[in-house]
Parts: C-alpha cells; structure tokens; sequence
C-alpha cells in the first residue's frame, strides 16, 4: 500500500472523526441551553414558555475530503405538552388559573448529556488514535 494512500486515508479518518465531536459540541450546547430553562414558566398569560429543542443530524458527501461527514441537520421543537400548574394568583395565569411551565425534563437532558460526551469522547480517541498511526507512519518513511 502507498504511503499517499494511507495518508489519505487516515486523513479523511481525521475529518470523520472531527465532524463527529462537532456535533456533539453543538448537541451538548443545546442540552445546555434546555437544561438552562427547564422548569421555566410563562411570563404572560397566552405565551407559552421555553419549549425543548431537539437536535438532528445528517450524512453529508464533502467532495473535497471524499468523506462522509456527520453535520447538525436540523433543531426541532419537542413537541410534549407543556405541564401546567394551577396558581391563579400569579399574573402569567390563563383564564382558568394555570401557568405553564417548559416541557424541558432534566432528567432526560442529563441522559443526553451523557450520551452526547461518551460520543465525542469515542471520537476525540479515534482522531487520537489515526493521528499516532499517521505519526507511525512518517517515522517508518524516515527510517527507508
């Protein structure tokens, strides 16, 4: 096998595995942003508070590395109610006294954390992993 193949190769590895741990940056700062306003309620009556954002990703072709890349697709909205607690005190209450609070379950973002790290993490090792291969392989090339 050529060194040029092999290079080129572990090259595209490296942009595979770094379009990986870019997602999952830009997944865990979603979860941050619904960990942020979990629990949040409305401020007015008629105006629904945070709603949970959820990430999806996609396959992308990049002609120029020759690889297949894992990009953010699309962030929807959850679409789980929102819980509704009965204060008909509070100023953001409907007409029948309930305030609603975002459908953010701490829980649940906490599980996605989770997963989101253990992924980037899996990818930061194989980036670590091609970049001693490709390491190997320039000090075998010095030694011929």
């Amino acid at each position: 096998m050529s060194s040029n193949l092999v290079q080129s190769t572990l090259a595209r590895a490296l942009y595979i595995a770094t379009s990986g741990m870019v997602v999952q940056n830009k997944r865990m700062l979603i979860i941050s942003e619904n960990l942020a306003n979990a629990g949040v309620k409305n401020t007015a009556p008629g105006v629904m508070p945070y709603k949970r954002r959820v990430p999806s990703f996609k396959t992308i072709y990049d002609k120029k590395t020759k690889s297949e890349l894992v990009t953010l697709s699309k962030i929807n909205h959850d679409k789980t109610p929102f819980p509704k607690v009965f204060s008909p005190n509070d100023p953001a209450a409907d007409k029948d006294g309930f305030v609603y609070e975002s459908n953010v379950k701490s829980i649940l973002e906490m599980a996605d954390m989770r997963e989101a790290s253990r992924s980037h993490e899996g990818n930061l090792k194989v980036y670590e992993r091609i970049l001693a291969m490709l390491q190997n392989t320039i000090n075998l090339l010095k030694n011929n």
